[in-house]
Formats: structure tokens, sequence, C-alpha cells
């Protein structure tokens, strides 16, 4: 009995460390010992994730640069003869000469160069004297040019014969840009940048500018100084109301080149604005004035006498600060202040005789002797609906 004892506890004993070990031979299986922890694999190569495309926003946009539209697709002109190049360099051939007031369209702008497209031809020019038609880039402003529809010219509240109620220009055109008939409005490219501005400032104030006359052509200067002086000639009241001391009439009739036969002028007043829609002009949505009152002002619009003198006093209209030390004339309403505020901050200059005429003094020092003389007329434009992917192509 004592030895089947013995035996049994043996058994026992020997299952005890069979059991032990195979235990420990599972551990090792399934979780490793500390050595194999140590010896850990290299970790799997992980794929480099992508740079994230951003996809075109939703449709239509706002475009949030100095202009209200892309200027890629706008309406411009030549105001001089421009050489058309093949590139963007003054080096590259020749492909063509352009002569003044040839309409184009721009389709792209790298630098001081456009490259625009004419009835005939496509190529490069610079844009240094070029002009932009406002209306494609900055539509919000109220647009109504008088002298294509019904001249306003006036000179001591009397009709000058020949020009007064007449369409003296013909500057209007399907705009295939904003699909509607608008009125043309040329003006030099560098000065449009400050009537935008103008535009904004305005607009924070709840007002609108409300734009007559950008560029006149010389012929059109020529018929209203002419027919003027043929009205002084029979008309007394009239030569007392613009050669009254101290002015003159050369201030209210240029007897040479003016500023808006070089595209640096610009005549036009101001509007309170009571209702702004949006407006969908291809890939784009802008805001258009839908209603709004123009201010009155102390006189009517391109009244020619000593009465619409927005100073006391006459100043060289290529001053550029004299004229903050003048007193403004004492029939000048707020709003024409407010207007003069808007112009000044934008870059203008006002002119002493004419509450409604402001001068891009940048401008004409740029251009200097290679401004234009006006010797055109425009009655047609060359444009298009702006697209996303042609301006965001022209932006990179």
């Amino acid at each position: 009995m004592k030895n089947k004892d013995t035996v049994l506890k043996s058994l026992i004993g020997v299952l005890s460390i069979l059991i032990v070990l195979g235990i420990g031979f599972l551990i090792s299986r399934n979780f490793g010992t500390s050595d194999s922890l140590q010896e850990e694999e290299p970790p799997t190569e992980q794929p480099v994730p992508e740079e994230p495309v951003t996809p075109p926003p939703s449709l239509p946009i706002f475009y949030n640069e100095a202009f209200e539209m892309p200027v890629i697709g706008a309406a411009g002109y030549t105001s001089v003869e421009e050489r058309l190049y093949s590139e963007p360099d003054d080096t590259s051939s020749v492909k063509a000469s352009l002569a003044s007031g040839t309409p184009f369209e721009i389709r792209e702008e790298r630098g001081a160069w456009w490259r625009i497209r004419t009835d005939e031809n496509e190529g490069w020019i610079k844009h240094k004297a070029a002009f932009i038609n406002l209306p494609d880039v900055v539509p919000s402003i109220v647009y109504y040019h008088t002298n294509s529809r019904e001249s306003l010219f006036q000179s001591s509240y009397t009709d000058i014969p020949g020009v007064t109620g007449e369409a003296i220009s013909n500057m209007i055109d399907h705009n295939e840009r904003l699909d509607q008939t608008e009125y043309i409005f040329p003006i030099l490219y560098q000065t449009a940048y400050k009537v935008s501005r103008a535009q904004q400032l305005a607009m924070l104030n709840g007002e609108t500018l409300v734009v007559y006359e950008t560029y006149r052509s010389q012929e059109n200067s020529e018929l209203v100084r002419e027919s003027l002086v043929e009205l002084i000639e029979e008309n007394e009241e009239v030569e007392e109301g613009v050669t009254e001391a101290p002015w003159s009439i050369g201030w209210f009739i240029h007897s040479s080149i003016s500023n808006h036969n070089r595209g640096a002028a610009i005549d036009l007043s101001l509007a309170q604005v009571n209702e702004v829609s949006e407006k969908i002009v291809g890939d784009y949505v802008v805001r258009e004035v839908t209603d709004y009152i123009i201010y009155d002002m102390h006189t009517p619009f391109h009244e020619l006498s000593v009465d619409s003198a927005l100073f006391v006093e006459p100043i060289s209209s290529m001053d550029r600060d004299g004229w903050r030390e003048l007193d403004f004339h004492p029939d000048v309403v707020d709003a024409s202040k407010r207007m003069v505020n808007y112009m000044v901050e934008a870059g203008f200059t006002p002119l002493a005789s004419e509450w409604w005429h402001f001068n891009d003094l940048d401008a004409l020092e740029a251009l200097g002797p290679d401004a234009g003389v006006g010797d055109f007329d425009i009655t047609r434009s060359i444009n298009s609906r702006p697209s996303w992917e042609e301006v965001e192509e022209f932006l990179e």
C-alpha cells in the first residue's frame, strides 16, 4: 500500500511539471518573451497623403479684388497708337499696329502688359495708356451718358444751340458681358482703380456714384466750345456767366486738349441708395443699385457758368493740394462735399470751376507727352462674361 502511494505521488509530481511546462510554452507562443518584445519588426511604410485639392467655390461668387468684376473679359480701347506684340516683351516680334481708339477684349494681364483680342488679331500691348470700360469692372455704379441721349450742357441756364438736348455722341452698345444694352465709359486703366475705390467708399455710406462722362472725343469738345462761343457773342448774360471775375471762359470749356480727351477725367454726381440687388454675371455675382435718388446739387449738371464753381476762386487744375486752402462756394450742398471726400480719398483732384469734374493727376503725370489727344470716337465694345476658371488661371 505504501509503495502504491509513493508511485501515485511521483506520477502527480511529473504531471504537475508537464502542466507547468505546457502553460509556459503557450504563453511564450502567444505573447512572446521579453527578448521577442525588444526585437520589433520595422513599421510598415505608410503612403504619403496627397495635398488636399481645393474644389472650386460654389458659383456664383463675389470677386474680392480692387474691382467688382475681373479684368479678364472686359472691354478695352487704345488711346494712342499701340504696337501689338507676339509676347509680353517689347523685343518680341510686332504682329500689328493698332490705331488709337481700337476696341479690344482683355484676355490676360501680366505685369505692365495685357494680352488682348481685337476683331482681327490677338497679342500683347502695354496697358499704361490703355482705356478700360468702367461698367465691365464696376457695375454697381449708376451710369448715364447724357451726351449719347440728350446733352445737358447749358450756360447761365440757357440752351446751347446744336448741343443742348442733342445726342452728340453714340457711346451705347449691346454689352455681351452684362447681357444688356449699356453705355460705354472708357477711362484710363490706372484711373479706373480710383473710381472703383471711390464707389466703395460711397457704398459704405449708403450712396453711389452717378457717372455721366469719362472719355470725350476732341471733336465733341470742339463742338461744345464753338457752340458756346457763338452763344456768348450774341447773349450778354451768358457772356457774363463765364467771365465774371475771377473766372474766365477757359474754366468752363477748355480751349485745347482736355483731360477728358486723355481719359484722365470724370464727370459725376451722387445719389442716395434705396435698394441694392444681386445680379449674376458669368460665374460671378455683383451688386446692382436698383433704386436710388440723385441729390440736388447747387446747380444742374453741366451748367457752364460761375454758378457751378466748387470753390470761391480758381486754382490751377494741376495743383494737387492748394485747393484744400480754399473755401467752398457758399451754395455747395453737403452731398457735394461728401462726393469730394470720396473722390479725394480715392486719389482724385477736384476742379475749382465745376462741382462735378475730377482729374487723375497721377495718371497725367505718368503719361506726360504720351497721353492721348482724343482723336477718335468710341461706339462699340468687345467683351465676354467672366469665367472663374479663366480668372483663377490668370491669378496663378
